[in-house]
């Protein structure tokens, strides 16, 4: 049976490291540890390491300089007053890690769930490298999977809600986010230490950060004592790694309002979301928790959001990390008594935690969160942001088959046998359809000719039928105006005394007759040549002291049938033309 993977969640707040451990379980999380170590010493801020460079776990061994730092990272210090270094006896170093207490540490073993708060420990190991590969050892010496998070306050956020980005490309957008880290950095950033991602309304959330987390850089000269793999999944701030917990655990209104306090040993920062985006991040708070005015720092914070109108009501507090217990959710309940005030609870169709102290678990929120976004659990409910480096990435690629790989690999290592099989099979049949189509190659060559000889008389047909077109509109219009003019002269010479003055085509296919009659009884007469004209009018004029009736007919028809105009040789040549 495939054992379900274990996730764990590192998160550094101040000089403590808070660890909590799940593994996914169906449709469901469940929680396995929450432990919180304290550091040999507080992590100090420093520049990234370069992409693809490990840094060693033996560069921070004071070289001889004139600092007054000569401990090295394992404990010896320098007695010699001409600042000269003692040796490292590299060769009894395993025995060194052999004496080392682990016990310290949360077994891990299994899946057997622990609750141990290990802050006040007598004994610690020299250094935080050797602290964190004691914990991860504990934890599982094969194979550890991580999310870690940037700490509370150490990420920028920008939300640019004015314009619509939803369409923007790619390129163009690349050259808005360095303008607007430019502007705020004063230099350009890497692509490591910034992430931006276009969300469901339109905005632009980017984020940024000054220097890689320092948990990652201890993480990276653990990696060097650690004898199993190390496998980081995901970077996230603090602040989204409740974002995603939030979305995932709560119904939230689209217009509604709510305010998310992040409680920290000595940093703390409030949060408001309009629906589920973010709308609005605070600046950081600066107040240790253990201060009395601690709680009305961060009351006053969210007031004065309120005062200024950038955040216009409040329908809901959320506490996280919530470290002070009752306390904390007491205080703001009485200050906001129209607002739902709750610490961040965990939904039980998602997440259980049967054999955890639930009262330690408030405390452990982010880390848990970490844990989460490192398994890929619900993964969109977290914002499309991350600050995983690309060297981290690169060196944790590695070619991983699980069962339907193997399956794949097995196919593919099959293929070859059976196409053979198939190929010998068949081998037959192809030869007699090779030779069927060479058979009806040959005759295709042999009929070319043909080919070629029937689109030659094709062309000339389609000549003789282009010219006999053309005779028979000749024709047919000869044939109309003799046929016009015959019984014109047939009509007239019938009604007698009655001449033409003129003939013109009217309007469409009408003609219209002029001309002068010596009886007004004749122009009547004329009409019964025609199958359809009209007499327009009469008149009567005096031509050599004689009275004439003028008449002006429109013809429309001389005849009824006009097949008259097409006789049967004109026929047969419209025929050829149009097959």
């Amino acid at each position: 049976m495939i054992q379900k993977k274990i996730y764990t969640g590192l998160v550094v707040e101040d000089d403590t490291l808070k660890v909590a451990r799940i593994k996914v379980s169906g449709k469901k999380v469940s929680l396995l540890s929450i432990d919180k170590v304290r550091l040999v010493e507080p992590l100090k801020e420093k520049k990234a390491v370069k992409a693809g460079q490990k840094e060693n776990v033996f560069d921070n061994v004071d070289k001889g300089g004139d600092d007054d730092d000569d401990e090295l990272i394992f404990g010896l210090e320098d007695d010699d007053d001409d600042d000269e270094i003692g040796e490292l006896d590299l060769e009894n170093f395993e025995d060194d890690l052999d004496d080392l207490d682990f016990d310290d540490l949360d077994s891990g073993g299994g899946d057997e769930i622990v609750d141990t708060d290990m802050v006040n420990e007598s004994e610690t190991p020299s250094s935080n490298e050797l602290l964190l590969y004691n914990l991860l050892s504990s934890s599982d010496p094969k194979r550890v999977d991580l999310g870690i998070s940037v700490p509370a306050g150490q990420a920028i956020f920008q939300i640019l809600k004015d314009v619509d980005f939803s369409d923007t490309k790619k390129k163009d957008l690349k050259v808005i986010v360095d303008d607007r880290l430019e502007s705020l950095h004063g230099v350009s950033k890497s692509d490591d230490f910034y992430s931006y991602s276009v969300r469901d309304d339109g905005a632009l959330l980017l984020t940024s950060i000054d220097d890689e987390p320092q948990l990652l850089t201890l993480l990276n000269r653990t990696d060097e004592l650690y004898s199993g793999k190390l496998f980081i999944h995901d970077i996230l701030p603090d602040e989204l790694l409740l974002l995603g917990l939030i979305r995932a655990n709560y119904d939230l209104d689209e217009n509604s309002i709510t305010g998310v306090v992040q409680f920290g040993e000595s940093k703390s920062r409030v949060l408001f979301l309009r629906g589920n985006q973010l709308w609005i991040v605070s600046p950081i708070i600066v107040e240790d928790i253990k201060n009395q005015r601690f709680l009305n720092t961060v009351f006053s914070k969210i007031l004065f959001q309120l005062d200024t109108g950038e955040v216009p009501n409040l329908d809901r507090l959320i506490i996280c990390n919530n470290s002070l217990g009752d306390e904390a959710v007491e205080f703001f309940e009485e200050r906001f008594q129209d607002v739902d005030v709750a610490e961040f609870n965990f939904s039980d169709d998602l997440f259980e935690s049967e054999n955890v102290n639930e009262s330690s678990i408030p405390a452990f929120t982010t880390a848990i969160g970490a844990a989460w976004a490192a398994s890929g659990f619900k993964s969109d409910v977290f914002p499309k942001i991350s600050f995983l480096p690309s060297y981290v990435t690169d060196r944790q690629k590695i070619f991983k088959l699980q069962w339907h790989g193997f399956l794949l690999l097995l196919f593919i290592l099959l293929t070859p046998i059976v196409a053979n099989h198939f190929y010998t099979q068949y081998a037959s049949e192809i030869d007699r359809l090779n030779s069927d189509v060479s058979t009806l190659n040959a005759q295709i060559r042999s009929l070319e000719p043909t080919v070629q000889r029937y689109n030659e008389v094709s062309a000339e047909l389609s000549q003789i039928q282009a010219q006999l077109t053309l005779l028979g509109e000749l024709n047919q219009g000869t044939l109309r105006w003799s046929t016009n003019l015959d019984l014109l002269n047939r009509g007239f010479n019938d009604v007698n005394s009655v001449w033409i003055t003129s003939m013109s085509p009217a309007q469409g296919q009408n003609m219209e007759l002029n001309g002068y009659a010596m009886y007004r009884n004749r122009i009547p007469q004329l009409a019964d040549i025609f199958d359809n004209a009209t007499l327009l009018n009469v008149r009567s004029n005096d031509i050599r002291e004689e009275e004439v009736y003028q008449f002006e007919y429109v013809v429309k028809d001389f005849f009824e049938d006009e097949n008259i105009y097409t006789p049967e040789s004109v026929q047969g040549i419209r025929e050829l033309t149009q097959e």
